[in-house]
């Protein structure tokens, strides 16, 4: 079945170039232009579209009002903001309503790659509304004392970045959420960012402001929505995952975008399960009376009650999101290693460094994690090197011990 893509812009010149361009997509994608975000909302409530291309500055209705509606309309549609706007107030406004930023002028290699990564997971989904769910999210739920002491550091006449960058790096929806907007194109880093300390100093204090202060686009987490889980252990197994992915690559190499790659990666990987106890608690709940009761594994029964699972959701997000390959195939492995490419990648950092920290910290004694898959470690040729890797992150927990 064919893509069906809608682009919305006032200029005709802007409309006519995107119909140029996308022409070696036309077996591959149906697409539809409008000149009018009112017609193109009246198109949106009556045919579905896979993807929504839209300009920030159209004259009655600029584009973060738009794709306020656009979700509302239909909310499975994926979206992205095309802008050649400077003004950073408006820039910011869009963070909340999109899930990919395209700069102007945009080429045609830059359009049909991006559409074609934001849709490559699309297919995972049984359940519309789980899809729906995910796609409307426009950021993740924080702890709620870290919110205030951003915010706090913040208002101050002269802001530490180091000491915002060291709270950042300690949530999972803070760090996913700053380093969706720091990949956008809007500030034109070559390279994707994937350290969120690192994406904290290039943002810097005026940017920071407006995303916390300004739009809000940081969430305390509702802890009434939680059912009884106790989301600080995710908090706490999350980044403890992301600490010893960060040591097991460091023990392996001394690439620093592949260490930080891991790290985030790991600190990301249960992401999935933040949005479905967050989002969807009335659906999870019975995966997580199963879990109390049986242990798992927990993707056996998420599969079994809600045709998906959390690295599913997980990875689809990311992907959303605009994070790299890396990053978004060891969240959707993490419990199922499949794929083994001749070498060591954070997809197998990250599977290993969360079954150890299972291993070693278990929060339950009858909780059955997936083990590790030791035919891949075979296959690289890395199966000795496993004991080394648990006693590092061993070394790693008694570490955080002393500092705390």
């Amino acid at each position: 079945m064919k893509l069906k893509i809608l682009f919305v812009d006032d200029d005709i010149n802007i409309l006519a170039g995107f119909r140029t361009m996308l022409h070696s997509m036309r077996r591959e994608w149906e697409c539809r232009f409008s000149t009018s975000a009112i017609k193109a909302l009246k198109l949106v409530a009556n045919e579905p579209f896979d993807v929504i291309v839209a300009d920030m500055r159209m004259p009655t209705m600029d584009g973060a009002v738009f794709f306020k509606k656009v979700a509302q309309l239909q909310g499975s549609a994926i979206r992205i903001i095309l802008s050649g706007y400077s003004e950073m107030q408006s820039q910011l406004k869009s963070t909340k309503c999109a899930h990919q930023f395209l700069s102007k002028p945009c080429s045609s290699d830059v359009m049909i790659e991006t559409i074609k990564r934001v849709t490559e997971l699309r297919h995972i989904f049984t359940d519309e509304s789980i899809k729906t769910l995910v796609t409307r999210l426009d950021a993740l739920p924080a702890i709620p004392d870290l919110i205030l002491k951003i915010r706090k550091e913040l208002e101050k006449p002269d802001p530490e970045l180091n000491r915002i960058a060291q709270l950042v790096q300690k949530d999972v929806g803070t760090s996913a959420t700053i380093l969706k907007v720091v990949n956008s194109t809007f500030f034109g880093f070559y390279e994707k960012i994937t350290s969120p300390s690192h994406a904290v100093v290039l943002l810097g204090v005026d940017i920071l402001r407006g995303l916390v202060l300004g739009v809000h686009l940081l969430k305390g987490l509702e802890a009434e929505n939680l059912d009884g889980y106790s989301v600080e252990k995710l908090w706490d197994h999350s980044l403890q995952t992301g600490y010893f992915a960060k040591a097991i690559a460091a023990l392996e190499t001394s690439d620093e975008k592949f260490i930080d790659c891991c790290f985030v990666a790991g600190l990301l990987h249960d992401i999935g399960k933040l949005v479905l106890i967050t989002h969807m608690d009335s659906l999870y709940g019975p995966v997580l009376e199963a879990v109390r009761e049986h242990g798992g594994p927990i993707v056996d029964l998420e599969r079994d009650i809600l045709g998906t699972t959390h690295a599913e959701v997980g990875a689809y997000l990311l992907g959303l999101w605009g994070f790299n390959e890396n990053t978004v195939k060891a969240v959707y492995y993490h419990h199922s290693l499949s794929i083994c490419d001749g070498y060591l990648s954070p997809p197998v950092v990250v599977h290993v460094a969360a079954a150890l920290q299972h291993e070693l910290a278990p929060h339950k004694s009858n909780y059955i994690f997936s083990p590790i898959n030791m035919e891949c470690l075979e296959k690289l040729g890395l199966q000795d090197r496993l004991e080394d890797w648990r006693e590092e992150c061993i070394k790693n927990m008694e570490d955080s011990h002393e500092r705390a």
